[in-house]
């Protein structure tokens, strides 16, 4: 009962574990392609891309392709005059019609999507913490001071715009420097020649993102760099991996310290048995029928193990999600508890380690009792 249940606290804690970093993985993944996109196309030169309607046409005309979402990106300096406050950021020029379609405006805490009005100012949208900076002053003047602004007498390419909402991405590195206009706008700021920095791409639901970017770079020159999310975000990808694998590793020792409980048990087993392994062995029983008596032993062990750790981690999961037993920190306000995500590949992944694990364990002691010899074990 002690083996057993170090292998069921073992597997239910790496159930627990793997569901909340899975469902962790999956909402940063979220908030990432919210904000860049799945898949984008940027220039390998200085040349900005081409924003023609029969280049965007040729991306579309792909069946892989299922829209496509031209940007314009740059740094700039914002500055509210009304409250003499100014702070760094990054603009994003997009078109209305395209933060809506990304879903970026499920993500407004307030507010409207950036929108090009005729008689008045363009409208912008911040992320949380910027906006914060600059006090939620809906309605107030900001005006975005690009580094061509600061090397001109006319000030060239700056930009003004009015605050008319605020977003959390679900990404506190965005939302404390994002800021959202109109792709005219940002056009006159950094690219009045024409063109945009790069193409959003978002892939049709039935290919995956590999053969998406293949069928791209099949029609696209050397000059343009087909990248996905991962790609565009390289450390924080690999921190969620070496996450995840640090964590099934360090949660795994549990189960091998359990299988360490295992060998033990057999182990004392044989020693009480040995005459009884004696009498059937003076019967005719061969070694392999006294070693599977014992590798037995250790299944029934990991088998009862793994199913009661899967039950116990599958509930210990539902009671996490369903009582906000353990919350999200602050920065996550708009969440409420973790987000978690049950894949039975991990679960039945986890459940057969165990079993793996305490047969192993069990191999040795099984081997021993398969080797005591008939007339030693009867003399004891």
């Amino acid at each position: 009962m002690v083996s057993t249940a170090g292998v069921t606290l073992g597997v239910a804690a790496l159930v627990i574990v793997m569901s909340i970093l899975a469902g962790l993985a999956e909402f940063i993944e979220k908030s990432v392609k919210a904000v860049d996109a799945p898949i984008a196309l940027l220039s390998t030169t200085t040349e900005p891309l081409s924003d023609d309607s029969l280049f965007l046409a040729s991306l579309l005309a792909l069946p892989q392709v299922k829209s496509v979402s031209p940007f314009i990106e740059g740094e700039a300096v914002a500055r509210m005059p009304s409250r003499n406050i100014e702070s760094g950021c990054l603009i994003r020029g997009i078109t209305q019609a395209n933060f809506i379609e990304a879903g970026l405006d499920t993500m407004l805490i307030w507010g409207s999507p950036p929108d090009l009005p005729e008689d008045d100012l363009p409208g912008t949208v911040l992320g949380v913490y910027l906006a914060e900076d600059f006090m939620h002053s809906v309605g107030d003047t900001i005006l975005f001071f690009p580094p061509a602004a600061f090397f001109s007498s006319g000030r060239v390419g700056l930009g003004r715009a009015v605050l008319v909402g605020s977003i959390e991405t679900g990404l506190p590195v965005n939302d404390r420097k994002i800021a959202y206009l109109p792709i005219e706008t940002a056009a006159r700021m950094f690219l009045p020649t024409g063109g945009c920095t790069g193409i959003f791409i978002e892939p049709q639901k039935n290919f995956s993102l590999e053969q998406t970017v293949d069928a791209l770079e099949g029609i696209l020159p050397d000059s343009i760099n087909v990248l996905t999310w991962q790609q565009r975000n390289p450390a924080l990808y690999a921190s969620l991996k070496l996450e995840r694998l640090g964590a099934f590793v360090a949660i795994l020792l549990i189960t091998l310290v359990a299988s360490f409980n295992i060998t033990g048990t057999i182990a004392r087993s044989v020693v009480e048995r040995r005459r009884d392994i004696a009498v059937l062995k003076a019967m005719g029983a061969n070694r392999q029928l006294i070693l599977k008596v014992f590798l037995w032993e250790g299944l029934l062990v990991g088998l009862t193990g793994a199913l009661s750790g899967i039950i116990l981690g599958l509930a210990g999961c539902w009671l996490i999600t369903s009582t906000g037993l353990i919350q999200l920190p602050d920065v996550y306000s708009f969440h409420d508890s973790f987000p978690m995500k049950i894949s039975f590949l991990a679960v039945f992944t986890s459940g057969g380690v165990a079993v793996v694990v305490s047969l192993l364990a069990a191999l040795l002691p099984a081997a021993r009792a398969a080797s005591l010899e008939p007339t030693k074990g009867l003399r004891q």
